[in-house]
């Protein structure tokens, strides 16, 4: 029986399917169950089969159909399976012999390692391989072989990226401060809640005196792996730099050439950071990043003297802006993932709306905007998922 047209692409999908639907499952139980269902008549398998080493030997943990089996003279020897299949895309053990009604019948055994060290072998029996039929399904053994192996490697890449973003993420919760340093002449709370398993979202609270404290809320631009890498540079770069007398604009252009890259723009990260002393008196830079809010009694300021993105272009400068609160005021940072939320009709949650719902809040505690922020957005969202890091850094002048 000839194999129908575009069956390569056919053995393709079942694979890759397969692959995704258990990927943190048994793949091999898998895929041998679809090759059997799906594939099992123009392949003339007689049955699918995993094996797993035991002692000395292989022995069967599944098999399609066990009757299939039964008779076969098998090599089932670890040490002949392994040396053979080590470093190779399959294995054939060829002549295999059933006695059948019709009189003796002949199998091929193709063995498939799947995973490392031979832990699990997929086992497909085939009538004999012989002849001009045999070598067309020779052929796409052959193919399926060998896109097993690009599978198993993607399992295993896919594998070793969970491990790596495990790692990612543990770095990056230890950056963000689980408990804020008493900040003199205000109360201050803080809230960074990554999109995917890793974000570039961060902020820091950092005492630089007696009465002076240092604020910081960065967004590194893009999502995932890459942004955290980043901000975890920002973080090392911005606490060696909060350690020095440098001015506030200094201090910026500093953070900013760390980040710039010759010939290329990569590292773009937005900022804003600002020195608060006890009495209330803010000295601060806007980074490209959306405006801090400063909530009075009868009013919403809003925070954008500053320069560029950090990383942009390493002449930049960064001017100052000075703000003074009064008892009550309060300072929301706040990163975009907040204002450029989308709900179901696709429609913006916007800075305006984040302003609406901070401004009634001038005295409340920093952790009651916080809440006050997120109630917002949730309500906003209705069942539209979030797609960007969030996250809120608030404080209120005592």
């Amino acid at each position: 029986m000839p194999l129908p047209k575009n069956f390569e692409r056919k053995l393709f999908d079942l694979i890759e399917n397969t692959s995704r639907n258990h990927r943190s499952g048994d793949f091999t139980l898998a895929l041998a169950q679809a090759l059997q269902r799906d594939l099992g008549g123009p392949l003339e398998l007689s049955s699918t089969a995993v094996f797993q080493p035991d002692g000395t030997r292989y022995i069967r943990s599944f098999s399609s159909d066990e009757a299939a089996w039964t008779g076969l003279e098998l090599n089932l020897s670890i040490r002949t399976w392994q040396r053979r299949l080590d470093g190779n895309l399959w294995w054939v053990q060829r002549g295999l012999r059933r006695e059948t009604e019709g009189g003796p019948a002949w199998y091929d055994l193709l063995l498939v390692p799947v995973g490392p060290k031979q832990q699990r072998v997929l086992g497909l029996l085939t009538r004999s391989l012989a002849g001009d039929e045999g070598e067309e399904r020779e052929a796409a053994f052959q193919v399926l072989s060998r896109l097993v192996r690009l599978f198993v490697d993607r399992h295993q890449q896919h594998q070793r990226l969970r491990e790596i973003l495990t790692l990612a993420r543990e770095q990056q919760l230890s950056l963000l401060q689980s408990a804020l340093p008493q900040v003199p002449g205000f109360e201050i709370a803080g809230l960074s809640i990554p999109a995917e398993e890793v974000g570039g979202d961060y902020f820091q609270v950092m005492p630089i005196g007696p009465t002076n404290t240092a604020i910081a809320i960065a967004d590194a631009k893009g999502k995932g792996f890459e942004a955290a890498v980043l901000i975890t540079g920002v973080h090392a770069a911005l606490r060696l730099i909060s350690e020095t007398h440098y001015k506030v604009t200094y201090k910026m252009r500093l953070l900013n050439r760390s980040l710039v890259q010759p010939g290329e723009v990569r590292n773009l990260v937005t900022m804003f950071y600002g020195e608060l002393d006890i009495s209330g008196r803010i000295i601060y830079t806007n980074c490209s990043h959306p405006a801090a809010l400063v909530v009075r009694a009868h009013e919403v300021e809003e925070l954008t003297v500053g320069g560029v993105f950090l990383g942009l272009a390493p002449e930049t400068e960064y001017p100052l802006g000075v703000c003074e609160l009064r008892s009550g005021d309060l300072l929301v940072a706040y990163t975009d993932g907040w204002s450029e939320l989308f709900n179901e009709s696709g429609e913006e949650f916007g800075a305006e709306r984040l302003r609406e719902t901070v401004r009634s809040l001038h005295g409340s505690s920093p952790r009651r905007v916080i809440e006050a922020i997120q109630s917002a957005c949730e309500a906003f969202r209705g069942a539209a998922p979030y797609h960007d890091d969030r996250t809120l850094l608030v404080a209120r002048k005592l």
